[in-house]
């Protein structure tokens, strides 16, 4: 009952910004007395037919609004029929866009600011927030120390971006080795060591075919304090799915909203 009143409680509203010359679309969820707000960046979609339970973002979002935080998700460029062409630089600028127009929405301008990101939108994540400090705090599902280790060389990459539906142009990109250099450049395992002192947690499945899980030790080895690593015994890619993974991001804002910089610093594993 408690539950249900909480969630009768929730605005959901549309935001619509700016992203280099491209207007996105996202939406947002706040709750009665919002105690952070939430920016849940998405990864490279799977490219095969969607799941009809999966509540997708929307369903991440009201998670976490059922928790006190708002929460915004929206589309990157090139993903669901949003415009543009994939490429590490631009969804660079689309969280910065997206983080710009929330601190403009009324109700959750004057909270804390915390990336929620998964997979390539985490590792994007990591890299704004190293150059924002209007970022508090940044957590990560499955993010990738660098998407030029993942069994791909340039060519073969491109051609999967475009086989999964996030590179349209066919004349995109211009220079594939400028295209290359960026994705390889704006690596998270090159930007995460700048974000310390603000808080940062890892979450990744050490069942984890796409992203293995050796990519979070990179991460960890590389951020500085304070700094959480949580290893999610039997689990694949897609953690905002994962009842434990969610526990873990609550539990670890709860701790870090309450006193900033408090909490243990190191490596945990969830019971099953």
């Amino acid at each position: 009952m408690h539950f249900a009143g909480r969630l009768r409680a929730m605005q959901t509203r549309a935001v619509v910004f700016r992203s280099d010359d491209l207007t996105l679309e996202g939406q947002i969820i706040i709750p009665e007395q919002p105690r952070a707000a939430l920016l849940l960046c998405h990864g490279i979609p799977g490219g095969g037919p969607p799941d009809p339970t999966d509540e997708g973002y929307e369903g991440f979002a009201r998670a976490m609004a059922a928790s006190s935080f708002a929460a915004m998700w929206f589309n990157f460029r090139g993903c669901r029929g949003a415009p543009g062409e994939f490429s590490v630089s631009g969804w660079r600028t689309d969280i910065d866009g997206a983080l710009d127009a929330m601190a403009k929405t009324p109700g959750v301008g004057e909270l804390p600011r915390v990336i929620v990101g998964s997979s390539a939108g985490g590792a994007a994540g990591i890299d704004v927030a190293a150059d924002r400090d209007d970022v508090a705090m940044i957590a990560t599902l499955a993010a990738p120390a660098t998407l030029a280790q993942m069994g791909d060389d340039e060519q073969a990459l491109l051609q999967r971006l475009r086989n999964i539906g996030v590179i349209h142009d066919p004349n995109f990109p211009p220079d594939p080795n400028e295209w290359w250099a960026d994705l390889v450049g704006g690596a998270a395992e090159n930007a995460i060591g700048r974000i310390s002192p603000r808080p940062i947690l890892l979450i990744h499945g050490d069942a984890d075919q796409i992203v293995p899980y050796p990519h979070a030790e990179t991460l960890f080895d590389r951020a500085g304090e304070p700094k959480e690593l949580v290893r999610i015994p039997g689990a694949a890619h897609q953690l905002r799915r994962d009842p434990r993974a969610l526990d873990a991001i609550i539990d670890w804002l709860d701790r870090r909203l309450a006193r900033r910089g408090a909490g243990h610093s190191g490596q945990v594993t969830p019971q099953m």
